[in-house]
């Protein structure tokens, strides 16, 4: 069975937002993969999910002030101090965010415009060559050895250069009982995953 995915992609420069097309829906998790200069690199959401958890444990509660049944002016001075106590601490909540610089095995990931999380390779030649994943002790397989085909299954995101890389990373996947979403991607569109960006579907 053949899997489509359901990613959103944010063109930064322009601030438009392209979806690639959603065919069903699938109980499966996607575990994704960038394929880039014919090299295989894995976009381990997970982790930087597990960093914005700390970040997020670590930031104060701003709780929203109730609004006053009785207004005087003691209450309503009292009221509008607290409101701003809670803009002060939503302020540095956001600020907390978008400071936040998250880092994986392959990619530096900071936010984008809050709601969306953009992931920027570490260095251009970063990730496995084609030439080398169907090696037992590829970084690619001991990679697929943590997920399990009855519960994940492998989408790519392919770039122009590199449908060499990306028919060898899914003959291997196939192979180990994996199934297999893909998308193009431009070379110069940037990998942004949204609050709705990580939806799938399979064909």
């Amino acid at each position: 069975m053949f899997i489509s995915l359901f990613i959103t992609v944010v063109a930064v420069e322009s601030s438009t937002i392209v979806t690639t097309p959603l065919v069903s829906n699938t109980e499966k998790k996607p575990r994704f993969f960038e394929v880039r200069n014919n090299k295989i690199s894995y976009i381990d959401d997970e982790e930087v999910d597990r960093q914005i958890a700390i970040l997020t444990k670590n930031l104060p509660e701003c709780s929203v002030p109730e609004i006053p049944q009785n207004l005087d002016n003691y209450t309503y001075q009292l009221y509008l101090n607290r409101i701003q106590e809670y803009e002060k601490c939503r302020g540095q909540t956001i600020q907390s965010f978008r400071r936040f610089k998250g880092e994986t095995k392959h990619y530096k990931v900071k936010f984008y415009d809050v709601d969306a999380l953009i992931y920027e390779p570490l260095t251009p030649e970063t990730g496995e060559s084609y030439q080398t994943i169907a090696q037992t002790d590829s970084n690619f397989n001991e990679i697929l050895e943590n997920f399990d085909p009855n519960t994940d299954y492998l989408a790519f995101l392919v770039r122009p250069d590199s449908f060499s890389a990306f028919r060898a990373a899914r003959k291997q996947a196939w192979k180990a009982g994996y199934n297999v979403g893909w998308e193009p991607l431009k070379q110069e569109t940037p990998i942004v995953f949204g609050s709705n960006g990580r939806s799938v579907g399979v064909q």
